[in-house]
């Protein structure tokens, strides 16, 4: 009796299975890149602070050199823009800078420029200061010479520029009115018609002084031929610059005028302008 044997066979090869992808996190390096990172970050912030650091501790350096102009306010902080005139008998003096406003002024007097040496091209940034005056008048001992200010001297050599400025050549460089000083320069020059739109609440009046050095220089601020503001400074270098702002009311429409005087009562420039409305 014959037995029939099946044999099946599978010829197909079996198919490989796909192969897994795994993650591996390599915490070293995420770690040393985040270190990396923190420690840039650190070093910018550091030497960010540090420059602004530098600049403000070398403000002290040139304390000395300069007169220290003290903030006066009068009893009438909370209505400073109310009444144009106050009259008061007594003077406004600050020591070693005077300071006397018949209105409402508000001051902001920059001191740049302290030279090393007599050339023009050395010339060296110093402390910018602050003055705001409350309203008050001029009174009768208030010097003739701010009061009452001469023309320029005999020997000036006068000659007007920047849009109707007069200077004395031989002791005014520059002599501008603009609308703000920024890294000791103006920022542009202003007509002798100004709107109200053309500024925003304040005009600066910018000069630069030669030659002057141990003398006193005045900043008169003038509105209708009435005095508004004025300050007195010791110049203490040869190559001196200065500017001065004024706030500006809406309603101060008219005739302005700026004049620098000397210790003499000369004038070293002098600016006339308009306020216009919009």
């Amino acid at each position: 009796m014959k037995q029939k044997i099946v044999i099946t066979a599978n010829m197909r090869r079996a198919e490989p299975s796909a192969p897994s992808v795994t993650y591996q996190w390599h915490w070293k390096r995420i770690a040393t890149v985040t270190l990396l990172g923190l420690f840039a970050l650190v070093v910018f912030t550091y030497s960010l602070l540090g420059s602004v650091n530098a600049e403000q501790n070398d403000l002290p350096n040139v304390s000395n050199d300069v007169p220290i102009l003290v903030s006066t306010k009068g009893a009438d902080e909370d209505l400073p823009f109310v009444t144009p005139i106050i009259e008061q008998s007594d003077d406004v003096q600050v020591e070693p800078a005077l300071i006397t406003n018949n209105s409402m002024a508000e001051i902001e007097h920059a001191i740049d420029l302290q030279s090393a040496n007599n050339d023009e091209s050395e010339l060296s940034e110093t402390t910018a200061l602050n003055i705001e005056a409350d309203i008050t008048t001029v009174s009768d001992e208030t010097d003739s010479t701010v009061a009452q200010p001469k023309s320029f001297a005999s020997t000036a050599h006068v000659a007007s520029v920047a849009l109707g400025a007069k200077i004395d050549t031989d002791k005014v460089s520059r002599a501008v009115l603009t609308r703000d000083v920024v890294g000791r320069e103006p920022v542009n020059v202003l007509k002798a018609d100004i709107r109200i739109g053309e500024f925003v609440d304040t005009i600066a009046f910018f000069s630069e002084l030669k030659n002057l050095q141990g003398q006193k220089v005045t900043h008169v601020w003038r509105y209708e031929n009435e005095i508004m503001a004025s300050i007195e400074l010791d110049v203490t270098s040869p190559r001196y610059r200065t500017y001065s702002k004024k706030h500006i009311l809406s309603e101060q429409l008219g005739h302005w005028r700026v004049d620098v005087i000397d210790q003499q009562g000369h004038l070293l420039a002098q600016k006339e302008f308009r306020i216009l409305a919009r």
